[in-house]
């Protein structure tokens, strides 16, 4: 499955990838009080992991 997180997403949202993250999660909060899953909620967990990776290697190289 494709990751739902792409270049384009920043650029049309003008966000950060701390910001697509919280965004992420928010979503993620949401589905899971609804008691939701499917493949879109399973790729979100995906792109959370991957969004968390990413933050964790841009602080690194700072």
């Amino acid at each position: 499955m494709d990751s739902i997180i792409g270049i384009h997403n920043q650029i049309e949202f003008g966000t950060t990838p701390e910001a697509q993250l919280a965004r992420y999660q928010a979503c993620l909060v949401e589905f899971e009080q609804l008691q939701y899953t499917d493949d879109y909620v399973l790729q979100i967990k995906e792109d959370i992991k991957k969004l968390q990776r990413l933050i964790e290697k841009k602080g690194e190289a700072y």
